[in-house]
């Protein structure tokens, strides 16, 4: 095998809860996690030696400093093979968005280098070496739903949801997952979710309801720095989308909604008059 090619799926928070700070610096968080349809395209070809990434983004870093790049290393380096590769990432997932864009690249990475080396890693051994990256990338390898648990590479996979569409928005401003986390920390941000009651709606495959305690105990930070958030958000309640919260350290907003919605979220779309936000209709995916 020459050449592969891997989509690198998406993912939302269906909720977001931090416990406490941990004493290497990263918090314990308790999540839901799902999949989405929205991807990048991952190209991966062997070379003979060093590790080139290109992209159609000029918002993503081509060195090092991409999860690609250290993705990429790290199985270079565990497998002992004494070749380079090239990584062309098609982006189409926002950047620092809070869609996991970064930590799925690395995944398909992962995944890649697998096949295209034949190296016959079992899905233990890949999370491993996920977990080792960043805290979204073993979700990321194999997605569907899952809870989330320490920084988040203890994963719990439940039944699939009911597939639902998905509008997500992402407003201009770029955030740092760090200085919200920082933020939180110097916050009081009072959010009980009720963990256990939403994980036994998924588990006994009920419908998911915003009334149920469906929550991110992050968005009050970001709010702060974004006040396009609180914005969005209004104007997508307003629209009767109540299943409406942010992902991730933000600063994208998403609503969940119906087949009987659909036309009504298109309109919305197509008469968005946001010029500068991101917005698309995905689906919620395996």
């Amino acid at each position: 095998m020459n050449k592969i090619k891997i989509p690198a799926y998406g993912k939302i928070n269906l909720f977001l809860d931090i416990k406490n700070l941990r004493d290497d610096g990263y918090h314990n968080l308790e999540m839901v996690l799902q999949t989405i349809k929205l991807h990048d395209n991952i190209m991966i070809s062997a070379r003979r030696k060093g590790i080139n990434i290109s992209t159609n983004s000029k918002e993503i870093p081509t060195d090092e400093n991409n999860l690609a790049h250290k993705a990429a290393t790290v199985v270079l380096e565990r497998a002992e093979i004494n070749k380079g590769v090239n990584i062309h990432i098609e982006k189409n997932i926002p950047v620092a968005a809070g869609l996991a864009g970064g930590s799925t690249d690395a995944a398909a990475v992962i995944k890649g280098l697998n096949k295209l080396f034949a190296l016959d890693y079992s899905y233990e051994n890949l999370h491993k070496l996920a977990a080792g990256i960043g805290s979204d990338v073993p979700f990321c390898l194999k997605g569907g739903t899952a809870f989330a648990s320490k920084r988040g590479e203890q994963l719990e996979y439940l039944p699939s949801l009911k597939k639902k569409w998905v509008i997500l928005i992402k407003p201009p401003k770029i955030v740092s997952t760090k200085e919200i986390y920082q933020l939180y920390d110097e916050m009081k941000v009072d959010k009980n979710i009720p963990v256990k009651k939403l994980l036994a709606i998924i588990k006994k495959r009920k419908e998911i309801n915003i009334k149920d305690g469906w929550a991110n105990v992050l968005e009050p930070v970001t709010k702060k720095i974004v006040k396009d958030v609180a914005v969005i958000e209004s104007k997508l309640f307003d629209y009767g989308f109540d299943f409406t919260m942010m992902t991730g350290s933000g600063p994208t907003v998403f609503s969940l909604i119906d087949q009987d919605e659909i036309e009504k979220a298109k309109q919305v779309i197509d008469n968005w008059e946001r010029d500068q936000d991101f917005i698309t209709l995905t689906q919620t995916f395996k």
